[in-house]
């Protein structure tokens, strides 16, 4: 199945047991009941219900993805008509708006359809997030009635969702100019970063799922950059991955914190308090500071606030 396919690039990638962030009691009742029985001409089987131990049993190794977002629970429920494709749902409870948004990020391709706070639809599959939920509906084929049956069923759970949530407070420290708003990414780890942007086969970051971090892509004169911002829990951890990512990518960089790398681009870094900033991939030693400096404004702005 698709859904399968959308994540399988990162299964050599990913690895290790989530640690939870908060108490969340998964409750399968209110999840299923987003979903409606029907749709259109279709009627639904008997749900599906996985935890982060036994999303394997449903979605083979691909479900690392959804674990290294903190999934608590998943409903899955397909509708069935006779002689019609197969339509999937697969609604998650990621315990937090933050891991809805961030899962939802893993995979951006396709075009916005409206749905929840955030969608995208490509080749039969939409998938969307609203407050703490991540959802996907495929269609086994494509077909403009199943098109039409999907974005109605992404339609209808996204509005029976009773609210909307936040999403992660990293993206605030994004300067506006230049950014690539729709392809920014949010996760917790190297191996998610590595599958968007590689930076090394070592957590050299030391993410160790414990840290929360955006990457977000640059439109530049000279091509793309991409900046990464990167929360820790304290200053002292945050101070330990800069020291780390310093000694391990830009040991050539002294104490400057920028460097030119071989391909002619530019590196830079800084640590504003518990976060680490680098930008990559600059096509000047300029950009790269400025870009440094608008985001140590903007985490100072924000903590005056």
């Amino acid at each position: 199945m698709k859904r399968v396919v959308v994540f399988a690039a990162v299964l050599a990638l990913l690895g290790g047991l989530v640690l939870m962030t908060e108490p969340i009691v998964p409750d399968v009742q209110k999840l299923a009941a987003f979903i409606p029985p029907s749709i259109g001409p279709y009627v639904s089987e008997a749900d599906q219900t996985f935890d982060a131990e036994s999303i394997f049993d449903y979605i083979d190794g691909a479900g690392e993805v959804y674990r290294s977002y903190n999934m608590k629970l998943l409903v899955a429920r397909r509708f069935h008509k006779d002689g019609k494709p197969d339509i999937v749902v697969d609604l998650f409870d990621m315990g937090s708006p933050e891991d809805a948004f961030g899962v939802f990020t893993h995979d951006l391709d396709g075009e916005g359809a409206g749905v929840g706070q955030g969608s995208n639809y490509k080749a039969g599959l939409l998938s969307f997030w609203k407050d703490r939920y991540f959802g996907s509906v495929f269609a086994e084929e494509e077909t403009a009635e199943t098109k039409g049956l999907v974005l109605e069923l992404g339609r209808r759970i996204a509005r029976a969702i009773p609210k909307e949530g936040p999403k992660p407070k990293l993206l605030s420290y994004l300067p506006a100019e230049g950014l690539v708003a729709d392809r920014v990414c949010y996760f917790h780890n190297h191996s998610v970063l590595n599958y968007h942007f590689f930076v090394a086969d070592r957590d050299i970051l030391l993410l160790e799922q414990t840290a929360s971090a955006v990457l977000a892509p640059y439109t530049t004169v000279g091509g793309k950059s991409y900046l990464l911002v990167v929360g820790f829990p304290d200053e002292a951890k945050a101070a330990q991955a800069y020291g780390s990512f310093a000694k391990n990518y830009m040991p050539d960089a002294k104490k400057s914190g920028i460097v030119r790398t071989e391909d002619k681009r530019w590196t830079a870094s800084a640590k504003a308090g518990d976060i680490v900033i680098v930008v990559f991939n600059a096509d000047s030693d300029q950009f790269a500071m400025n870009q440094l400096a608008s985001v140590q404004e903007l985490i100072e702005a924000a903590n005056k606030k």
